[in-house]
Parts: C-alpha cells; structure tokens; sequence
C-alpha cells in the first residue's frame, strides 16, 4: 500500500462502491515515493491496510471501520492515524456515505424515511448527517413508496386478491412486509386498504 498518497475522488467527492474500489486500488497501487503526506507509523500503516481491505467490500461510516479495526486488536492510537490519513484520501466521509445509504437503500429495499434514519444511527453517523441524508423524503414520498411496494407485491401474486382469496389474511400479511421495511403501522394499513380496493375495482 502507499502509505503517503492522496486518493482521488469521486464527481462532487462523492464516491459509489465501484468508484470506492477503484480509488482504494490505486491508494494500494501508487509509489510511496511520489508522496506528499509524511509515512504513517508502522503500527498505523497495518491498520490503514486493513481499512482499506474491508473498503474494497463496500462503502462503511467512520464508526464502522474503527469498531472492525478495534476488534482486530490494532492500537487505538494506529486506529487514529490510520482514519485521519484515509479521510485525507477521501475514502471515508460520513455525510456521503449516509447519503448514498439512502439512496441505495431505498432504491433497492424501498425502505422507509424512518428505517434508513434507525440503521444509520447504529452505525455512527451524526445526526447531522442523518438529517442531510434523508431531507428529501417527505411523509408523501413514503405513502408513495409503500404503494408502490404493495402493488408490486400483488402483481406477483394476482391470486392473493381472486375469487375465495383471504382478504383479511393478505391484509395481515401485506402490512407485516412494510412493517418490515420501517413503515409505520398506521400507515401501512392505509395503503394496503387502499390498493386492496383499488385492485378489486379494477
């Protein structure tokens, strides 16, 4: 690894777990004698290789990677070093990384406001962050969501809403799969009435 480079960035710094590998191999890939930045302390530079390592999986908050970097028994003080030069090469940075937590997470699970603020918490990042990452999800875009979510679900399922279907159970079973994804109950239950009739009139 090269200690002493600075990693590049992604457009608007911003960087997706594509983007994030390729900036972590060529961190790994460059000459330390090109450097600018002083050699990290050895016990520092085995951490900063172990971060990069778990980087090279997926994009982590900062609290994620010093909890896995402390649980493989690396000095704190290393732990520090081996942070601050990773935030210096742009590979850590809780405000993006909330915020592409959200967009991904609600792309692909459809989670909702409420749940991607509850998992972002556990893993370490502000609340500042939190707030900046989910401030364009109003109570709108969740009912929207969830519809979206039961209608799909039922278009897989055209017989959960036929002739001698269980209406009550689906219902059940309909609001427990949003419950699922952090939406609340009363308006789980709103939803899946909602487009209960509207597939039954259609």
């Amino acid at each position: 690894m090269a200690a002493q480079e600075r990693g590049p960035s992604g457009p608007g710094g911003r960087l997706d777990a594509d983007q994030l590998r390729s900036a972590v191999d060529a961190v790994q890939s460059r000459a330390s004698s090109t450097s600018d930045l002083p050699p990290l302390a050895p016990e520092a530079h085995e951490a900063a290789s172990a971060a990069l390592r778990l980087l090279r999986y997926r994009p982590r908050s900062e609290h994620e990677l010093r909890e896995r970097l402390l649980s493989k028994e690396h000095e704190p003080r290393a732990v520090d070093e081996a942070l601050e030069r990773i935030r210096i090469w742009g590979l850590i940075d809780d405000a993006d990384f909330a915020s592409e937590w959200v967009r991904g997470r609600r792309r692909r699970r459809g989670r909702s406001r409420g749940a991607l603020e509850r998992e972002l918490r556990e893993k370490g990042v502000a609340e500042t962050h939190i707030a900046g990452a989910v401030a364009g999800i109003e109570e709108s875009d969740d009912r929207n969501q969830a519809a979206e979510l039961v209608r799909g679900r039922l278009a897989r399922k055209p017989a959960a809403i036929g002739p001698g279907a269980d209406i009550q159970g689906e219902k059940r079973r309909l609001v427990a799969f949003l419950a699922r994804r952090g939406y609340p109950t009363g308006l789980a239950m709103s939803v899946v009435n909602a487009e209960l009739a509207a597939q039954a009139s259609g």
